[in-house]
């Protein structure tokens, strides 16, 4: 058996698309499509989740999914966690999570996963419009925020040898507007396709 576990926030999810149009869903199908090991794929994404919620229930959710019944039982983890960390509440400056204190849930989140999988991923962090998240309901998104904590994803992952995909960086390389939805957070189905896309090749079985 073959499992394959997604921590995430509402993107991973589906919201503003159809689930069907999701990347992990998109996953789900091509694996589908190749599978000789009895993959299973558990999206255990929750809109609204931060880093310390996924810390708060990783072991139970992973262990629950992840016990070896034969020799050759495998699994893989993806990441899709960071963005609601990074919302600031009434100003530009107050973010629902610290920088250090979101160094070490990422640490901890590395480490956690160390002791269920091999094949480990952390999809980075996608960018915003600004025009429409800054703010929402004095709640603000904003790019520069996102791309330090990406980077502190990013470093994290070089130290412990974790495959990271650099979605700001990628994104901000091109005019990425039309990947969002009208809100101006979650990516649209093209936005999804590009992410499964970057993801993809890591499962080539």
């Amino acid at each position: 058996m073959y499992n394959i576990l997604i921590f995430g926030d509402s993107i991973a999810a589906g919201r503003k698309v159809d689930k069907i149009k999701s990347w992990p869903f998109f996953l789900t199908q091509f694996l589908d499509t190749k599978d000789k090991d009895f993959t299973l794929v558990h999206n255990l994404s929750i809109p609204g989740e931060s880093t310390g919620g996924v810390i708060k229930r990783f072991p139970i959710e992973t262990e629950a999914r992840c016990k070896k019944i034969y020799p050759n039982d495998r699994a893989s983890i993806i990441f899709a966690i960071g963005l609601n960390d990074t919302q600031c509440i009434n100003s530009g400056d107050n973010p629902a999570t610290r920088l250090e204190d979101f160094r070490k849930n990422i640490v901890l989140l590395l480490e956690g996963a160390r002791k269920y999988a091999n094949h480990i991923i952390f999809v980075g962090l996608t960018p915003v419009n600004e025009r429409k998240t800054a703010p929402i309901n004095n709640v603000y998104f904003l790019n520069d925020k996102i791309k330090t904590y990406n980077e502190v994803i990013n470093k994290e992952c070089q130290k412990g040898n974790i495959t990271f995909l650099n979605i700001t960086e990628e994104w901000s390389g091109f005019d990425y507007l039309n990947l969002l939805s009208d809100d101006g957070i979650h990516p649209n189905e093209k936005g999804h396709q590009k992410i499964f896309e970057k993801i993809k090749p890591l499962f080539i079985i």
